[in-house]
């Protein structure tokens, strides 16, 4: 998803567990973040380029991806499947 929806993304408890894979295709490190039940960041992960990381979560736990400054990159909803969310 584009990086602007994240100011109406929140968590929302009782979806099932599920897992995302992020991998950092960027240049640059990136961090993963969660997004609690305020819609607030919660970080998770560093990544350097060309790493990957391996989250548990729920469906309706947001995700948001942010540059070193703190700058949204890209969001992901996970899904009932295990899935990846590749940055680029």
């Amino acid at each position: 998803m584009p990086p602007w929806r994240e100011r109406d993304l929140r968590s929302v408890s009782g979806g099932r567990e599920t897992s995302i894979e992020f991998v950092n295709h960027r240049s640059r490190s990136v961090i993963v973040y969660w997004l609690d039940h305020h819609g607030h960041r919660q970080q998770y992960a560093v990544l350097e380029p060309s790493e990957s990381y391996q989250q548990h979560t729920y469906v309706g736990h947001p995700w948001v991806v942010t540059d070193r400054r703190g700058r949204s990159l890209v969001c992901f909803e996970p899904t009932a499947a295990p899935a990846r969310a590749v940055i680029r």
